[in-house]
């Protein structure tokens, strides 16, 4: 006896196997797509690694690539250093770091990345400049 209720059963099971059929193609295709990108990316990459061979080529004999320095180094460093040491000459008492680095930055309108290794450079560099105490600096006239 076929009636309704097997018939609509019957059309679930096609639905089942015509999404199942469905996915596999959706899977094949996109393995293909998958396998198409990856050639590409390889056929990409030689030819960027041939590119750089003949740069490498083309530029035997002449000078090596000069590297370039990252950061802030000589001019900026030595006006930052010049301008700590005018205003600790100016201060006649000790002045704190947090203060210190305050003005220098007001005055040359630089940032300073680390105070305590900017100071300590300084004092390095200058004998004179002293460090008192915690965060504490000073210009010693008497050293």
């Amino acid at each position: 006896m076929f009636d309704e209720r097997m018939a609509l059963k019957i059309r679930l099971e096609q639905l089942a196997d015509s999404e199942l059929n469905i996915i596999r193609e959706f899977n094949k295709e996109r393995e293909k797509i998958f396998q198409r990108l990856k050639e590409l990316d390889l056929a990409e990459s030689d030819q960027k690694h041939e590119q750089k061979e003949m740069i490498a080529l083309t530029t035997v004999g002449s000078h090596p690539p000069v590297k370039k320095r990252r950061g802030r180094r000589s001019e900026n460093l030595e006006e930052l250093r010049d301008e700590a040491i005018t205003i600790l000459k100016a201060q006649n008492t000790p002045i704190r770091g947090v203060e210190l680095q305050r003005k220098i930055e007001e005055n040359t309108g630089k940032k300073i990345a680390n105070m305590t290794t900017f100071m300590v450079a300084l004092e390095r560099e200058h004998p004179r400049v002293r460090k008192l105490g915690r965060g504490l600096y000073i210009y010693d006239y008497e050293n």
